[in-house]
């Protein structure tokens, strides 16, 4: 999938993508489980987002009371929830032929595919369009704790929506993507043409973040492991 994307042919403008976002049970990617699931179907560029998917999933376990003071799911809207077993033809089907795009696509691709691997299913590659690293490139020049969330990055921007809601989210990212293009155009002084341009700025814009962000949790002595842009 990640290398028809990649040919030089492929122009980013116009692409069409699928931006998904979780709900979960935890922070954790290894460990937390899906309690929801929305996708928007897009043409990059076009400002034509549309929710086409949007369905609550039984996590096969209790939800912890901390996560349901974020997202307002409970246990008890469980209870004629499917699982996601019963979920992933469509959510799958609902790819098919799109660029996968995320807020936090770190996040958002690490849960899909972990839950790929319960049953046993193909993972997607590494490979994406993230908001979040164009809102960092964009908004480079502020900062301050929270600075590059989503709900801080659309504010600035003029969007109010209800966070922490799947659909929301993912409608509100959509948003956000063909935003922060034009505004990262503006920045560097040049449209990107292929896929495969826009892939390579973002690797690139990923792992020098990454590098600002250890270097101030080694700053704090504080360790972590997790880094997608620098490792996968």
């Amino acid at each position: 999938m990640k290398s028809l994307w990649l040919n030089e042919k492929v122009q980013m403008y116009e692409a069409p993508v699928a931006v998904i976002d979780f709900e979960t049970t935890g922070l954790d990617t290894s460990k937390a489980r899906a309690i929801q699931v929305a996708i928007v179907h897009s043409n990059l560029g076009c400002d034509n987002g549309e929710l086409v998917y949007n369905e609550l999933i039984h996590p096969c376990e209790l939800i912890p009371p901390e996560t349901t003071k974020i997202h307002g799911i409970s246990d008890d809207d469980m209870l004629d929830k499917k699982p996601f077993a019963d979920h992933v033809d469509s959510i799958m089907s609902m790819l098919e032929g799109r660029i996968i795009c995320a807020y936090n696509l770190s996040y958002d691709w690490s849960i899909l595919n972990a839950e790929l691997k319960r049953l046993n299913r193909e993972p997607l590659p590494w490979f994406g369009f993230c908001a979040k690293v164009l809102a960092s490139y964009v908004d480079a020049h502020i900062r301050g704790k929270g600075t590059h969330r989503q709900t801080s990055v659309a504010s600035r921007r003029g969007i109010q929506y209800e966070a922490h809601d799947a659909a929301e989210d993912a409608t509100t990212a959509s948003r956000l993507m063909d935003m922060l293009l034009v505004e990262a155009v503006s920045k560097r002084g040049q449209k990107f043409g292929c896929v495969r341009e826009y892939w390579a700025f973002q690797r690139a814009e990923g792992i020098a973040q990454e590098m600002d962000l250890r270097r101030y949790f080694q700053s704090k002595g504080i360790e972590r492991n997790d880094w997608p842009w620098t490792d996968r």
